[in-house]
């Protein structure tokens, strides 16, 4: 059965819960906001055992078949949690996937999430198992034209209404980016002690110069202007900006670049992609000189010398997280410099 979001969570506030649950999709905001209302209301049934499968290369699909079998040791009731990610079931694990749904249990709760599953995967027999005895929901990328509506909606959780100008001024802001939007949100009915909050009061609580800068910066990046990437990101150095902040906004846009040199890696039209994408017209000749020259091998291994990036930024190696981070931009940008785990070797 399929639903989305909103249908979910209205299912789970007035409907039984269902025995499996797939939630899928690009946008990491949502699903990770319908994950936790599927965890929540298992809680509340009493599912207080949980059980998480994180699924990596040379998973053994074995562990779900022994899972689902295996007795609680702690509560009647429980709830295993299959984490996909970018991960394909593949033969093995569509046939496991299959098998779980023919000997499904009235008391545990199987809760899958996913990137996005294409056309492709929607036709597997495992895929249409889930649909015949479980639920699933896809989560699509707030359109643009809606997104000051959502940034609305999202207020209204305080107790607070959001002046239509306001939240335009967001939605223009955060471009797309949910979890911006969110914080801001979040950060407004803290700061705004009324009941409506307007235009004026955005302009005078939301810092977002910074972020703003970063957009800028990455855009340059795109573009193969690695001069300018470097002084604008030692400049947001020298202005106090916050690195994990700057890194937090590089990785959303370096993840949406990866998928969408994967997407054009298969021959989908690059303008095509930009929509699927809505890649807003001011950052689309940017985005199109990157797809041109960054692979989605490229990209992908971009994203991994990230995680060393992320690593500094937490103390668990002993790296200038600025050096790093600059390191990683230069490259994107086309510059022939070492990775940030060449510079950690090194030091």
């Amino acid at each position: 059965m399929r639903r989305k979001v909103d249908q979910l969570h209205a299912q789970l506030k007035r409907g039984p819960l269902a025995p499996l649950y797939l939630i899928h999709g690009d946008e990491p905001l949502q699903l990770l906001e319908a994950a936790d209302a599927v965890r929540h209301r298992a809680r509340a049934d009493g599912h207080a055992d949980r059980q998480v499968l994180e699924v990596q290369r040379e998973f053994d699909w074995r562990e779900l078949a022994h899972a689902g079998a295996s007795l609680s040791l702690f509560s009647e009731r429980r709830i295993i949690e299959l984490r996909l990610g970018g991960y394909a079931p593949g033969k093995e694990g569509g046939q496991a996937l299959t098998d779980y749904c023919a000997r499904r249990d009235a008391s545990t709760v199987l809760l899958i999430t996913a990137d996005r599953q294409d056309g492709r995967a929607q036709q597997a027999r495992w895929f249409k198992a889930l649909d015949k005895f479980g639920i699933i929901v896809q989560v699509r990328p707030v359109d643009p034209a809606q997104l000051p509506d959502w940034i609305a909606r999202r207020m209204e959780r305080h107790g607070k209404r959001l002046e239509a100008d306001a939240a335009e001024l967001i939605a223009q802001r955060v471009e797309g980016n949910l979890l911006a939007a969110c914080q801001e949100v979040d950060k407004l009915a803290l700061l705004v002690d009324a009941a409506a909050i307007t235009l004026a009061d955005v302009a005078r609580a939301v810092t977002d110069s910074a972020r703003y800068e970063v957009f800028d910066m990455l855009d340059a990046g795109f573009a193969g202007h690695a001069t300018r990437v470097k002084a604008m990101l030692r400049g947001l150095r020298q202005e106090g900006a916050e690195p994990h902040a700057v890194f937090g906004a590089c990785m959303y846009q370096l993840r949406r670049l990866c998928a969408m040199a994967a997407a054009t890696g298969t021959g989908t039209p690059v303008e095509n992609v930009l929509a699927d994408f809505h890649v807003w017209n001011e950052h689309a000749p940017a985005v199109r000189t990157a797809l041109k020259r960054i692979s989605a091998s490229r990209a992908a291994r971009f994203l991994r010398e990230a995680a060393h990036v992320d690593r500094a930024l937490k103390g668990a190696i002993r790296l200038d997280p600025w050096l790093s981070l600059e390191a990683l931009l230069l490259r994107i940008a086309g510059a022939g410099i070492e990775s940030p785990l060449a510079l950690m070797r090194s030091h």
